[in-house]
């Protein structure tokens, strides 16, 4: 979702994702250019001077795209999504949803003879099908044609204080779409749902008991409570249910944080220098767990981390494009543009790598 070097060299459609947004940018360069050398024999020396940047360089693209992923890592709950990205799905802009099959039945008459010539069938598997949206997010800011003085020092200066700005809120609408998704997006019959709603999301209701359910308050809980829960309670039932040998991440909350790091008491009740989660966790078929702020109170989420799982799907990566400039005193107008949507798989069982668990009634 984040142009880097990294992600640069190892994803080639991602390189066609940077490759359209200089095309952008050059068009955006080339039509600046015309404008001004065509209107140049009217404008004033004001005018001239505010226009006097025959098109943006790149040292100022530079420090645009560096301001993108130094802002990335500032938004709450966006470690959910860098985490993620490792099993990021590239797409080419024009597609509005994922659709991924899901292998059903067929026959099992597996035949056993010495020569080979027992009835058997020739039938074929059915597929079922499912899929997620795919929206663009976008964001704009701008900067007075006046106050850009040809976007020397004190304009690029303003441009980066004010995309910072704007980049605050695009990325909080990344992360919640990452967590709730958004009702108001439908792709044919697919919604737009996030980790934590998503229908293949496996859900455990903290507050009531149940089939579904533990009645359990994970950031209170004792250690012997903590144990329970995720061995032979609802969260080790729901892992081995849907086949899971270990979550790679769990999110929680840093009250349930708190809790598991809290020290763990020997048979004598004792304080030990070792904690729940140091003496528990490795009976827990979690490899790591994490805190993070997106997740409050009794609340946790957790996934395996494969593409055949749950993966982002980016159709545009995340960039800062021009608008054209008509005429001389125009602003100078800036589009933060992104697609992306959120794929949690289940096969035609209905078994899944994600996890939710929360107080839900």
């Amino acid at each position: 979702m984040f142009f880097t070097p990294q992600t640069l060299a190892a994803n080639s459609r991602l390189r066609g994702h940077w490759a359209d947004l200089w095309a952008n940018r050059n068009i955006y360069n080339r039509q600046h250019r015309t404008m001004v050398e065509a209107n140049r024999a009217q404008m004033t020396s004001d005018m001239l001077a505010c226009n006097a940047v025959g098109g943006f360089a790149r040292d100022f693209w530079a420090e645009i795209d560096n301001q993108v992923i130094q802002m990335r890592d500032t938004e709450t709950g966006m470690e959910i999504l860098t985490d993620l990205l490792a099993v990021q799905t590239v797409l080419p802009v024009g597609k509005t949803a994922k659709l991924y099959n899901m292998v059903g039945d067929i026959a099992d008459d597996v035949s056993v003879s010495l020569d080979g010539q027992a009835p058997f069938s020739f039938d074929h598997t059915e597929y079922n099908t499912g899929g997620d949206p795919i929206p663009v997010f976008t964001a704009g800011y701008g900067v007075n044609w006046r106050h850009a003085a040809g976007l020397g020092t004190v304009g690029l200066d303003l441009v980066l204080d004010s995309q910072e700005a704007k980049l605050r809120k695009y990325n909080k609408r990344l992360v919640s779409y990452l967590l709730d998704g958004n009702d108001k997006i439908k792709v044919e019959s697919y919604e737009a749902k996030g980790l934590r709603n998503h229908a293949n999301t496996k859900k455990i209701d903290l507050k009531t008991a149940g089939a579904s359910g533990a009645a359990i308050n994970l950031a209170t809980a004792n250690q012997t409570d903590l144990n329970k829960f995720f061995t032979s309670g609802a969260f080790g039932q729901t892992a081995r249910v849907n086949r899971v040998d270990a979550y790679d991440v769990v999110w929680v909350s840093p009250e349930i944080f708190g809790n598991l790091n809290a020290p763990y008491l020997d048979s004598n009740g004792i304080a030990t220098d070792r904690t729940i989660l140091q003496v528990f966790g490795p009976r827990w078929n979690v490899r790591e767990f994490r805190m993070t702020y997106a997740l409050s109170g009794n609340e946790l989420l957790g996934y395996q981390r494969r593409r055949d799982v749950v993966t982002p799907l980016v159709g545009m990566t995340t960039g800062v494009v021009p608008l054209p400039r008509p005429l001389p005193n125009v602003n100078y107008n800036f589009q933060i543009m992104g697609a992306m949507g959120i794929q949690v798989k289940a096969d035609d069982a209905g078994l899944s790598g994600v996890v939710y668990a929360a107080d839900l009634t």
